[in-house]
């Protein structure tokens, strides 16, 4: 995965990524809750973003792997479908092994997107607990000295 660049929008709270993958480049945004214009952050946004382009490169290289996989498995149905095919043989053992070499690359991006996106997720909400226990600290001082 290769990044290409980033775009950070202070007045709209936008940001946009662009990561390329495979020869396809792939476009990462974050948007900024309206309610949360005071904690705006260059930092979070393109992170945010990033993680979001690198989550559609994974999925569109897994559905590759699928494609990649269904194929290899329609082949050997096919052959299962002959009555020479002898599934002891080296070489039927060698197409069941590739077979599942390809199911289990699927299995691990699978993995890798649901961690990335699991993670993205709590980022973001430990981020929000974070400030809203900033900021309540913050009024809890203005309150208890008024004059700073």
């Amino acid at each position: 995965m290769k990044f290409i660049s980033s775009l950070y929008d202070g007045a709209k709270g936008f940001s946009s990524v662009v990561m390329e993958h495979l020869g396809v480049n792939f476009i990462g945004t974050a948007r900024l809750h309206p309610d949360d214009a005071h904690k705006a952050s260059e930092y979070a946004g393109c992170a945010y973003a990033e993680t979001r382009a690198t989550i559609a490169a994974l999925k569109y290289e897994r559905n590759k792997l699928k494609e990649e996989a269904e194929m290899c498995r329609k082949f050997i149905k096919a052959c299962e479908c002959y009555k020479g095919w002898d599934p002891e043989s080296p070489s039927a053992r060698a197409a069941y092994r590739q077979l599942n070499r390809r199911i289990k690359k699927v299995n691990d991006i699978t993995d890798e997107i649901n961690d990335r996106t699991f993670n993205l997720e709590r980022h973001i909400w430990k981020r929000d607990i974070t400030l809203k226990a900033l900021d309540r600290n913050k009024q809890n001082r203005l309150k208890d000295n008024p004059e700073n």
